[in-house]
């Protein structure tokens, strides 16, 4: 019987990883439709929240079930804002730098500063 011994491969071989946010030397601007789409969400939160704090009154409804609903949906929440911020804010910096260093050409081109200055 014939043993089938799978081959792995030198990691050097291997292609790097690219980091899912790398650090870019041009423009990567965030629309305003993703700071709208993420409102959007934190409102169908609040209600699905406010929803799930009246169902905690009703006397035949579980409460303790509708409380760990209740939590459950504020981590997942709180974990999906702190993503979307963090992710948003890497990008806001790079495009930052992207300006910074558009204004620094400019100033060493015609030698004046610009308005921050």
């Amino acid at each position: 019987m014939a043993i089938n011994k799978a081959k792995r491969s030198i990691p050097s071989a291997q292609p790097e990883r690219r980091s899912p946010n790398p650090r870019p030397v041009e423009l990567m601007p965030v629309k305003a439709h993703v700071y709208r789409a993420i409102a959007e969400l934190n409102g169908g939160f609040e209600k699905v929240i406010q929803d799930l704090k009246t169902l905690e009154q009703i006397s035949f409804l579980r409460s303790g079930r509708v409380t760990a609903m209740h939590d459950l949906l504020c981590r997942v929440r709180a974990q999906a804002n702190r993503d979307f911020a963090m992710t948003l804010h890497d990008r806001e910096l790079a495009n930052a730098g992207h300006f910074d260093r558009l204004c620094v050409e400019w100033e060493k081109e015609t030698g004046e500063q610009s308005a921050d200055h």
